[in-house]
């Protein structure tokens, strides 16, 4: 029975590490799409307005609620889980 509990223990450490991982990973994606638009805005909406024929407002909106559904779901799928698995192991080491 200690064994499993042991093994319960190490996979939720494993999940924890691959889940603040990805955290990580998700938010400089998040910074570097950020950086970039921020950077080259104008030159990505030429390129994009040659293909699709929107508004600017419109291109800044899409760009802008992308960012905030990424972001959302970068906490949402990641870290709320791994707070989840961290306060859970906490408990199981008293």
């Amino acid at each position: 029975m200690k064994n499993s509990q042991a093994d319960f223990q190490r996979y939720l450490d494993v999940i924890a590490g691959i889940l603040i991982r990805c955290f990580f990973g998700g938010m400089v994606l998040l910074i570097i799409w950020f950086a970039g638009y921020a950077a080259a805005g104008d030159w990505i909406y030429q390129v994009h307005s040659r293909w699709f024929h929107i508004p600017r407002q419109t291109f800044d909106a899409i760009h802008y609620a992308g960012m905030a559904v990424t972001k959302i779901s970068i906490i949402v799928l990641f870290l709320l889980p791994w707070i989840s698995i961290k306060l859970i192991s906490g408990k199981k080491k008293e």
